[in-house]
């Protein structure tokens, strides 16, 4: 029996599913599935960090590491590594998400950023790197920001019973790919939406105190900008996409492992991972 019915309504879970190793897809998407039989809206955001670099490894491509003269670090994205990486998050990993729940009677509609302009973004300004004591200026870096969501698209899709599967990269109003970061494109969704809760599912338990104690697991915060002190490495881009989230109105946000049990609905239901909630508010009617 399908698990999808016709026209979805009210605000919608938005469900991003890391790239890293170790996501368990098979729970999330029997996750989804439950909430799409119980007549819930849900969008969907894959990433694909793990599959895109097993594909540049294979053909013999490299991500390079610069500085920039204000001293980030930041990985560049020319022509060819986008190219490999769009091969991965949409063409292998967005894939795969759309036939796990389809397998689960799921009507399941797989789509990057320039699919009906669903993420439209602006380009970054040409990066000012620091190089052997020389300031070089590199304009082949293909990277962005979502600035515009294609609701209407996203709206005629849940009213005939379609669950979105959505994944980087975006397009420019001029018509270029560019990579946009997957929490970054979930946190924006779920503003534009409307959502009732986003959910991060991940290869970790959720914002740790100590990265090295899996028991310092902080259970909740209503300060997802002051708790950045504690993130490290991937956690900081999620603690970031939390903070826009809730800036822009969703009352709660979950960072929770995905290899957990029912790894969606522990995180609604307060069971496992970190709930982020606006300052002072109460979000009792955001679970499942």
């Amino acid at each position: 029996m399908s698990a999808t019915s016709v026209g979805h309504a009210g605000p919608p879970v938005v469900v991003k599913i890391g790239g890293a190793a170790g996501v368990d897809l098979d729970g999330a998407c029997e996750d989804i599935a439950e909430l799409t039989r119980r007549g819930e809206r849900v969008v969907v955001v894959n990433g694909g960090s793990d599959a895109g670099e097993r594909l540049l490894s294979s053909l013999g491509l490299a991500r390079r590491e610069a500085t920039t003269v204000s001293g980030n670090v930041v990985r560049l994205t020319d022509a060819p590594t986008l190219r490999a990486l769009t091969m991965a998050w949409v063409g292998e990993v967005n894939k795969a998400v759309v036939l796990a729940l389809l397998a689960r009677g799921v009507s399941a509609v797989g789509l990057c950023g320039a699919d009906g302009r669903v993420l439209t973004a602006n380009r970054r300004a040409p990066l000012k790197l620091q190089e052997e004591g020389r300031v070089r200026i590199d304009r082949e870096h293909l990277a962005g920001e979502v600035t515009d969501i294609n609701v209407a698209l996203l709206d005629a899709l849940a009213s005939v019973g379609q669950v979105p599967v959505i994944c980087p990269p975006a397009v420019t109003a001029d018509h270029v790919l560019v990579n946009v970061d997957a929490d970054q494109v979930a946190a924006a969704l779920a503003v534009r939406l409307g959502a009732r809760a986003l959910v991060m599912l991940s290869n970790v338990p959720g914002l740790l105190a100590d990265p090295a104690e899996p028991s310092s697991l902080v259970r909740e915060s209503d300060d997802a900008r002051g708790s950045m002190r504690l993130a490290r490495g991937r956690m900081r881009y999620k603690l970031e996409a939390a903070a826009r989230a809730l800036e822009g109105g969703v009352p709660v946000v979950h960072v929770s492992a995905a290899r957990a049990a029912r790894p969606v609905f522990c995180a609604l239901e307060g069971l496992g991972g970190t709930r982020f909630t606006q300052p002072g508010r109460a979000v009792a009617d955001a679970g499942a």
